[in-house]
């Protein structure tokens, strides 16, 4: 979840305490958002100098335990049992809520979670985990490259191009009862497609309908939801076009990054591990090559736990579960030196630039003509009828083809090849063989071989001799009622095509017109709808009529694949615990146990230590002028006397009475003012 979708729903209360912070205050009133604020570091620099010890404890440890997972107070707590006291981590979730760095959710049964938003994660990664080194290289010459099974040489937008032609194909996308597409349906549309299905289980992503779609079908019906080009209506998918010509139009690199972040997004939030590695890699230019030891290495750094087999293990995962499926989609490739270390290398320089999409309410002719507008010579026509497609013919280029031509092979370079068949396929949905031919001699760099041009023409002519329509027929009773219908001015416009005495064959566009006609003379036809005849969709899925959009609205961004972000589905709770909660009856302790160190008797110094015990707090020792913090866990007591079981800084400790001098006791939040240590 992210800093936008949570202000959204926050509780105005809670949402004007986190503006009146003094750190942020200003920047409000000038107009700055409080979720930009949260999430750039330019602006997080100044509130990590302003933090309490506590607070940057607190944040540093679910950095490393739980990136942004939502995480309980219990869970929490657990995680810190080895280094920080349980007051001092209340404490700090209390001012990291108040700045609204961590956001605390409520479920229905009272149970409360914590979240720290996906947006902050990679600024306050670089303000608590400074200074990494990942190693460089620039270029592969030193490396062999490795060969991870690919989706295809050219990578996922390639094949999401040949899903979307197929489903172009198809008369129509209707769903089963269950919701799902036709198994028919779903053989047509995976011919082309070439995904390794076993790399994308070590993912552990979850979709509906596991037992009709495969992973391959799956994925792709996902980013073409996500991209809103699939959209679901009623009873049926629809492509809109609009919104797909947009994509197409894009460059084949802001494609591949755009289905990018779509992936990303399925896998987050992800295990704390997992979040660091993709912020560290993201972080990287996409010129070099860099070292995946490097970033292993860097991963432990950040993690809670110090036992360095876990270092293994996290590199194995990483491969499995990141690395590998982003080669599928050739989004990276690898390679590994002489040493046998593995280095990584980006494949997409727009992977976090904004996409230049087009302006908002461009037709598809529009388009089209801007296209051929600044049309490039880029692609070869053969003697037998193949085209050949480099990797610089766009994607959109490639869509139009592929309206006339069947594909034969996908590499590098793709391969066409114009038939009878595919040509009349055209044809039928209104293509002639001049807008063909047109559109080869704009992109064809050697022009087009005479005799392919003269059996284009040939094509055409025999395809037009014959064709099929569906029309609207009215009937009259007789030929003298056909008779009046002609007489009358206003009707007889619509009639022009008479069929025999008492026959009409009725434009779809005049239908609505001539029922009006004939009402006002009296006759109520039966059997012709308002909204007129069956109609094709051909553009988008904004022409679908009004009709069945005010009955089935469509369910946008709505996919197959089960989100991790549950936290969405829970209210925000904007209760912040009092000090009384923290350390009830504080005042019924002597002051000056918080005020200065002194000596005690030994009973005072047990009842100090189990009031820390029962706070969760902690205990400042002194002994000849050096000072200790101990976390108190228990008190042992023995016929020689008692011992004093604890941890100072991350180990176990046994202390006896007479191994300080003078104590006092701290209460974080309270009396515990100090610099950080890290």
């Amino acid at each position: 979840m992210r800093y936008e979708q949570i202000f959204n729903k926050m509780p105005q209360s809670m949402l004007e305490l986190i503006s009146g912070q003094a750190w942020c205050r200003t920047l409000i009133e000038q107009g700055e958002k409080p979720g930009r604020l949260l999430s750039a570091k330019i602006h997080l620099t100044k509130l990590h100098r302003q933090m309490s010890v506590a607070e940057l404890h607190t944040l540093r440890l679910i950095l490393s335990a739980f990136g942004c997972e939502p995480f309980s107070k219990e869970a929490l707590e657990k995680q810190a049992a080895a280094r920080m006291a349980g007051a001092e981590v209340t404490v700090g979730l209390i001012g990291l809520r108040k700045v609204g760095v961590i956001v605390a959710f409520r479920k229905a049964w009272g149970e409360q979670l914590y979240v720290l938003p996906e947006d902050g994660f990679r600024a306050w990664q670089e303000l608590l985990y400074p200074d990494f080194l990942i190693q460089t290289i620039a270029d592969d010459r030193e490396l062999e490259l490795l060969d991870i099974a690919a989706t295809s040489p050219r990578g996922l937008a390639q094949q999401l191009l040949h899903f979307f032609v197929a489903c172009s194909q198809q008369p129509g996308l209707p769903l089963t009862n269950k919701g799902t597409l036709h198994k028919k349906q779903l053989q047509k549309l995976s011919e082309q497609l070439v995904l390794p299905r076993e790399l994308f289980q070590a993912t552990g992503l979850s979709y509906a309908f596991r037992d009709v779609y495969d992973e391959n079908i799956a994925i792709l019906l996902e980013m073409a939801i996500r991209l809103e080009v699939l959209v679901h209506i009623g009873d049926r998918y629809h492509l809109d076009h609009e919104a797909l010509f947009k994509w197409l139009r894009l460059p084949y690199d802001t494609q591949q990054a755009e289905l990018y972040i779509i992936w990303r997004s399925l896998l987050l939030p992800a295990p704390a591990w997992l979040q660091h590695g993709i912020s560290l890699m993201e972080c990287l230019s996409t010129h070099d090559w860099f070292s995946l030891d490097d970033i292993v290495t860097s991963i432990h750094r950040c993690s809670v736990s110090s036992n360095p087999y876990d270092v293994l293990a996290i590199r194995n995962a990483l491969m499995e579960q990141w690395i590998k499926p982003l080669c599928a989609f050739r989004w990276l490739k690898l390679g590994v030196d002489a040493q046998g270390g593995i280095w990584f290398h980006y494949l997409i320089s727009a992977l976090f630039e904004t996409p230049n999409m087009n302006e908002e309410g461009s037709t598809a002719a529009e388009i089209e003509a801007q296209d051929e507008s600044k049309a490039e010579r880029s692609l070869y026509v053969q003697p037998d009828f193949e085209l050949l497609l480099p990797p610089n013919v766009s994607l959109y280029e490639e869509w139009q083809i592929a309206a006339f031509a069947d594909l034969q092979s996908s590499d590098l370079v793709r391969t066409y090849r114009m038939t009878k068949d595919s040509f009349h396929r055209a044809s039928e949905n209104g293509t002639r063989s001049e807008a063909i031919l047109r559109f080869l001699h704009n992109h064809a760099c050697y022009g087009v071989p005479e005799h392919v041009e003269i059996t284009l023409q040939q094509w055409d002519q025999q395809s037009g001799k014959l064709q099929l329509k569906e029309v609207n027929l009215l009937q009259c009773e007789s030929a003298e009622v056909a008779a009046v219908l002609l007489r009358n001015e206003k009707c007889s416009r619509f009639l022009q095509n008479r069929i025999g005495d008492s026959h009409f064959i009725v434009e779809a566009d005049h239908l609505a017109d001539l029922r009006k006609c004939l009402e006002q003379m009296g006759y109520h036809p039966r059997g012709i709808a308002g909204n007129g005849a069956k109609s094709k969709s051909t553009s988008s899925v904004a022409r679908q009529t009004d009709a069945v959009e005010s009955t089935f609205a469509p369910a946008k961004l709505q996919g197959l694949f089960y989100s991790r972000d549950t936290i969405q589905l829970y209210e925000i709770d904007s209760a912040l615990p009092e000090w009384d909660d923290l350390y009830p009856d504080m005042q019924d302790i002597p002051s000056l146990w918080l005020k200065e160190f002194r000596d005690y008797h030994g009973s005072t110094r047990k009842e100090m230590i189990r009031k820390a015990i029962e706070w969760k707090s902690c205990l400042r020792l002194r002994k000849e002028g050096r000072n200790r913090l101990i976390i108190p866990r228990a008190i042992y007591e023995e016929r020689s006397g008692w011992t004093l079981f604890g941890l100072e800084e991350d180990q176990e400790i046994m202390l006896k009475s007479e191994d300080w001098e003078e104590m006092q006791l701290i209460l974080p939040g309270i009396n515990d003012q100090e610099k950080p240590t890290f």
